[in-house]
């Protein structure tokens, strides 16, 4: 069993602070009860303790950051359906059964309700002069429904991805040779992953402000390296929010303030870098796959400029995290397979410049890929509140039930997937059953997927493309990995480019 996360032993903590924490607790566990006792969910799952529900597990037997080992292991515990409690009561279940999670993420809705984060909820609702709303992440209905169709259709859209590959491939070419650069004599790259994240930065600054901005040189700015630090602080102090105390709902915690300095590092810096765009636009002829979604966004008269610079902000700090953890796995998972990677780079053309057509030539690249999403999404949850009442493993779930819905946990059971926890890139072109591709889902389903996945997507297969031309990628030892809200890996991360 792991250490408490929290021991009071031995730290002179006053009884009285003890007390007024217990008293905070309860008080917002009586605000959070929602649960009609009526339609309570009778399910396996850990024990509940009064007012604290099974939080008391995120600070006991289990660690934070490794969230994702946590429901591993209740998942072997209580079966592939169980149910936790939140402080109040509320039921929250827990699926990592096939039929289960296709009943769920299958129902159609036009207007998909996904529970909000709630301490960007509070805080964005607390600063009207900067958001007109929670953002595209956290609103629900029409709100959502109105950013959504004002927002993401030009993220999503074929032609514009297509538009983007020749600077794409500028941003790939550069990367590499900051790669290089960092080698030691044996290939050894030490902090790949902070680099990973400087590609991540100029790559989706770059697709959605329009212009490059430098993140790739040699010497990273300060200014890049805070909004690094910024965005991994924003991802913690999000988990810390929901599996920690609800303390922060109260007074202005350490955490809440972490969260508050971190949304306004990552604000300020993203609406200094959208007004030199702006500045730099005005007046030139830049490629216009480099400008069109940064114009179509400013140009929209149906979104408030509030809306607009937080959608810049929500896409900027998701696409840089989900981009460089995404790769850092993918490189990992491959580097046991050095003759995939001998076949990737036998699909490739011998030539720089790697358009669409021969990027679809080359399908051990997209197997590479989705079986990297399958054994190690970044997302390994999606969360959901039922818009009518469903029956899962013969129990009756009420409409309003919160479901995290485990694709991640499901895609490594053995009826699922065959030699289900081995990376086989094989698998993806030529069927073995069982194989529930349905289940893959690192960018969500249905309405509310994530509207970057052409994009990351796009990205991952150039880069892979690229850095097999070069090189071949080994690792020594196990990839530590952890839970910042997002599957990260732990850094540094460290791998070895040799030359073929």
């Amino acid at each position: 069993m792991s250490p408490p996360l929290t021991d009071w032993t031995g730290l002179g903590i006053p009884t009285l602070i003890l007390l007024v924490t217990a008293l905070l607790v309860a008080a917002a566990a009586l605000l959070t009860r929602v649960v009609d006792p009526k339609e309570d969910i009778c399910l396996p799952g850990p024990p509940a303790l009064p007012f604290l529900g099974t939080r008391w597990l995120f600070w006991s037997r289990y660690k934070m950051n490794k969230l994702h080992e946590a429901y591993e292991d209740m998942f072997r515990r209580y079966g592939p359906v169980f149910v936790e409690r939140a402080p109040g009561g509320t039921a929250v279940v827990s699926i990592a059964e096939r039929a289960a999670l296709e009943a769920v993420l299958r129902t159609p809705a036009k207007r998909p309700y996904r529970p909000p984060t709630e301490i960007v909820q509070v805080y964005r609702r607390s600063r009207p002069d900067r958001y007109a709303s929670t953002g595209l992440v956290n609103e629900q209905g029409e709100k959502w429904y109105h950013l959504r169709r004002n927002l993401t259709a030009e993220l999503t859209s074929p032609h514009t991805m297509q538009g983007f590959i020749p600077e794409l491939n500028n941003i790939c070419d550069d990367f590499l040779n900051l790669l290089h650069s960092c080698r030691k004599p044996d290939g050894t790259v030490h902090g790949f992953d902070q680099l990973t994240n400087r590609m991540g930065l100029e790559s989706v600054c770059g697709l959605m402000l329009g212009s490059r901005l430098g993140f790739l040189e040699r010497c990273m700015s300060d200014r890049a390296a805070t909004l690094a630090t910024a965005v991994k602080a924003h991802f913690r102090a999000q988990r810390d929010s929901y599996y920690g105390a609800p303390l922060w709902k109260f007074a202005p915690t350490k955490l809440y303030k972490t969260f508050v300095r971190s949304e306004e590092t990552i604000h300020t810096i993203v609406s200094d870098l959208m007004e030199e765009a702006t500045m730099r636009m005005q007046g030139t002829a830049q490629d216009d796959g480099m400008q069109e979604i940064f114009m179509k966004i400013l140009e929209n008269p149906s979104l408030d400029m509030r809306d607009k610079k937080a959608a810049v902000i929500d896409f900027v700090t998701a696409g840089i995290e989900t981009l460089a953890n995404s790769l850092v796995f993918l490189l990992y998972l491959l580097s046991g397979r050095l003759d995939w990677q001998q076949k990737i780079r036998s699909e490739l053309p011998n030539c720089e410049v790697l358009r669409a057509e021969e990027m679809a030539a080359a399908p051990a690249i997209r197997a590479a890929t989705y079986e990297a999403f399958r054994l190690l999404p970044t997302a390994p949850f999606l969360a959901r509140l039922l818009d009518v009442p469903m029956t899962i493993s013969g129990h009756r779930l009420p409409a309003g039930t919160f479901v995290l819905a485990h694709t991640g946990a499901a895609c490594r059971r053995e009826e699922n997937f065959w030699r289900a926890t081995e990376y086989l890139p094989e698998r993806w072109l030529r069927t073995r059953e069982p194989h529930a591709a349905s289940l893959v889902a690192p960018f969500g389903r249905g309405r509310r997927m994530c509207p970057g996945k052409r994009f990351v997507e796009l990205e991952l297969h150039l880069l892979l493309a690229k850095i097999m031309q070069r090189w071949k990628v080994q690792f020594d030892g196990e990839l530590d990995i952890q839970f910042d809200f997002l599957l990260s890996p732990k850094s540094p991360v460290s791998l070895r480019l040799v030359e073929w």
